[in-house]
């Protein structure tokens, strides 16, 4: 992704205001495989799910290297992102079912640190390929999703509730064909065991079972309200972060830096995260998340703020590292809230809502940045881009008090319960 604009613009020789567009195109075919990831993972499972995307995005990403026309290009991109980014709603949904509630913020945090230590690495390794050929940088790529695929194939075991419930129903049938005790016994026996502690999760419940048609699942997402103003202030926020991965590389580009020097600038994100996010996790859990979460959404905001005000590359690295301290403060939290939010048995398809407005940020976000970079220059871009967040972060503010209202109702309506 953060070669791409580079390679359909300058290798396809497509400009930079189409480069933008197949960045759309890969957001929008992001949005449909959230809904068709999360989906698939509360159906047939998180691991079917992640082995379907990984292993045939890998094929898919292989072959695009090539397509040398460029509109054959943009709809294989969008092909790919189809089929690649079902992986992320099975994979973050995986993590709730292993986590509980207090674990979340943490287990996310280990994800996230081992996404950014492949970013750290990737930078570099991307622009030291792509100054040489595009086409090993793509079939660098393909090997990686593969060996991810490889990882889920042989390492990983189903964790979906109903899978576990159903594993369970399983093994206790089995011990009663072969014992000659009743399911009962078989059952009882079987619950005390150290077998079926690891089968039933803490956070699984008889909800957790419960199938959901597509209809109902739908109902269900649409009226939840505060889940769906949480997903549009961080599409916004998603939106603004994408300029990262799309103008940032030609903004610096046309200050005269070219592809391994870029790649070194901002492999200081990835480096910073497998750092901090760690520590920085640990040590903000005493603090209220809704404090820290809005503390992110400022350190962003500043971050990109600045950034059409830079002069070198020691300024540039400065701007990265602001919004990357923005980005290590929000994303063990972000996650978590939704884990807590979902019902167990929709978990994968909220996590597939939530991933869309990753998705939506590049469909929507690629092309817009892209206009204005070009229209309006990075003097109206990048100002634009912090005082977005700014209003976000009255958006998650008004969110957050309101969530809040709710849990003092919910609670003092158990107590006046358990009164009488």
């Amino acid at each position: 992704m953060l070669f791409l604009t580079i390679y359909v613009s300058e290798e396809l020789k497509m400009g930079k205001a189409f480069a933008s567009y197949c960045i759309g195109a890969f957001g929008v075919g992001s949005i449909l495989s959230a809904l068709l990831g999360g989906q698939l993972a509360d159906q047939i499972g998180r691991r079917a799910t992640m082995l379907i995307a990984l292993l045939g995005g890998a094929s898919i990403l292989a072959s695009l290297s090539f397509i040398q026309n460029g509109y054959v290009f943009m709809a294989s991109l969008f092909v790919f992102a189809l089929v690649m980014e079902m992986y992320r709603p099975a994979a973050s949904a995986m993590i709730g079912d292993v986590a509980n509630s207090e674990q979340r913020p943490h287990a996310y945090s280990l994800m996230y640190i081992s996404f950014n230590l492949g970013f750290a690495i990737a930078p570099p390794i991307g622009g030291w390929l792509a100054s040489r050929s595009f086409q090993w940088l793509f079939w660098g790529d393909a090997l990686t999703s593969a060996m991810y695929g490889m990882v889920v194939l042989f390492l990983l075991k189903e964790t979906h509730p109903r899978k576990q419930q159903q594993l369970a129903s399983s093994v206790m049938a089995e011990e009663a064909k072969y014992s000659g005790d009743t399911p009962e016994a078989s059952a009882e026996a079987l619950a005390s065991s150290e077998r079926l502690q690891k089968l039933n999760h803490a956070d699984a419940s008889a909800a957790s079972t419960r199938e959901y048609t597509v209809a109902e699942a739908f109902t269900h997402i649409v009226r939840d309200s505060n889940f769906l103003l949480f997903c549009f202030c961080s599409l916004i926020t998603s939106i603004v972060f994408m300029q990262a991965f799309v103008t940032l590389p030609l903004f610096v580009r046309g200050m005269g830096f070219d592809e391994q020097q870029f790649g070194f600038m901002i492999c200081v994100n990835g480096a910073m995260i497998v750092l901090l996010q760690l520590p920085m996790t640990h040590w903000l859990s005493r603090y209220n998340r809704v404090h820290v979460l809005l503390a992110g959404e400022l350190l962003l905001a500043i971050g990109f703020g600045v950034t059409g005000f830079v002069s070198s590359a020691a300024t540039i690295v400065g701007s990265i590292m602001l919004w990357t301290l923005g980005e290590i403060l929000q994303a063990p939290y972000k996650p978590t809230i939704v884990a807590e939010l979902a019902p167990v048995a929709l978990r994968a398809r909220y996590m597939g809502i939530f991933n869309i407005s990753h998705a939506a940020s590049i469909a929507i976000g690629a092309p817009l940045g892209g206009e204005v970079l070009a229209r309006f220059g990075p003097k109206v871009l990048w100002p634009a881009c912090g005082s977005l967040l700014l209003v976000t972060s009255v958006l998650y503010w008004m969110l957050f008090r309101k969530l809040q209202a709710a849990e003092k109702q919910r609670t003092s309506g158990i107590a006046a319960t358990t009164a009488a």
